[in-house]
């Protein structure tokens, strides 16, 4: 199987940044993998360009040249011990990995509701017959953009059934909803349960989320999760934290 990593920044690359592309150029490396890093990206302009590179393969044919594409965020970051196993584990069309932490939740900002939660979900279902999983409660399920497996088929099937980005950017405003809800992560959060294409839940230890609840005065996770692989740190002041730090947070996880 011919697999590619693939990373992007727009802008001047942060420190934290360049070691995720430095330590996931290392991991395609040790695995057989491709690895492309695209710096200060072009293909989409104009509004929201810096969020929806992240769905470049899917309409930039370069990338049916792989069986499978694994994007990867710029501040997630692999465990010096990560397995290979995300390069070849049973993915339809498209995989994320769910948000399941309640550091997650507590973390959010006070403007991303429940009430919005369920507004974004009913818009998705009447205007672009998505059907978004929901939890017993009636709030949807969010699945994080921060790695994203996409196969070669799930790539031309995403083409055929993905709707008009502008469009349901223009629906989401008019519905009042915050800008996070027209960005990469709500519209693959739509466009990936809608008819044709076939998602499947990723196991949390590829995109394991770790806020600042989590940490201890020592910057180190207080509850490692068993078998974590890659570690989304989605902590603020980033640029503030030195590599060795960010490196011991990373192995803590």
């Amino acid at each position: 199987m011919k697999t590619l990593i693939y990373q992007f920044w727009k802008g001047e690359v942060p420190a934290y940044a360049d070691l995720s592309r430095r330590l996931f150029a290392a991991y395609a490396e040790r695995h057989g993998a491709d690895y492309r890093f695209d710096d200060n990206p072009t293909f989409f302009t104009g509004k929201y360009a810096e969020y929806f590179h992240a769905l470049r393969p899917v309409y930039d044919d370069a990338f049916l040249a792989y069986d499978r594409i694994i994007f990867v965020d710029s501040d997630v970051y692999p465990k010096a011990a990560a397995s290979a196993g995300i390069l070849d584990c049973p993915v339809g069309h498209i995989g994320m990995v769910e948000e399941l932490s309640p550091a997650i939740r507590q973390d959010r900002p006070k403007w991303i509701t429940d009430a919005k939660e369920r507004r974004w979900a009913t818009i998705s279902e009447l205007m672009f017959r998505s059907r978004p999983p929901r939890r017993p409660d009636g709030n949807p399920r969010a699945f994080n953009s921060g790695v994203i497996v996409y196969t070669r088929e799930g790539l031309r099937a995403a083409r055929a059934s993905f709707p008009d980005r502008g469009l349901y950017s223009l629906a989401m405003r008019l519905a009042l909803l915050p800008r996070f809800y027209r960005l990469d992560q709500n519209y693959l959060g739509m466009a990936c349960f809608r008819k044709g294409i076939q998602f499947t839940e990723l196991d949390p230890s590829w995109n394991r989320i770790v806020k600042a609840a989590e940490l201890d005065d020592k910057l180190r996770v207080t509850a490692p999760s068993a078998g974590t692989a890659f570690v989304h740190w989605q902590v603020r002041n980033r640029r503030d934290f030195s590599e060795r730090q960010i490196l011991d947070l990373v192995e803590s996880a």
